[in-house]
């Protein structure tokens, strides 16, 4: 069983049901998915990781202005960027983790 996809794929799930759905404690859920993503990720994957959350961070308000499901798709991305912004902070973590020789 692959866990890395699996994680991703729940992440996924949970960041577009958010968009549609209020669920409590929702950013501590995604973050906590998030750093599990992280976790498991290869360390060479840092920058790809970072290039992404900062990608989606900067392009998550730019669909907003679509009529109807503007404000679902950038809750969407909004989500998305915290979620990739949280595994970003988890392989960051193993790296550090692998640096210091443990």
């Amino acid at each position: 069983m692959d866990y890395l996809k699996t994680t991703l794929r729940v992440g996924l799930v949970f960041v577009i049901l958010t968009a549609f759905v209020e669920i409590p404690y929702a950013a501590a859920i995604t973050a906590a998915l998030g750093l599990a993503l992280g976790v498991q990720r290869d360390t060479g994957d840092l920058m790809r990781t970072f290039v992404i959350a900062i990608g989606l961070s900067i392009v998550a308000g730019a669909l907003s202005e679509i009529p109807a499901v503007g404000g679902y798709l950038t809750d969407i991305l909004t989500n998305l960027a915290a979620l990739a912004a949280a595994s970003a902070v988890g392989v960051l973590g193993r790296w550090a983790w692998e640096q210091a020789g443990a």
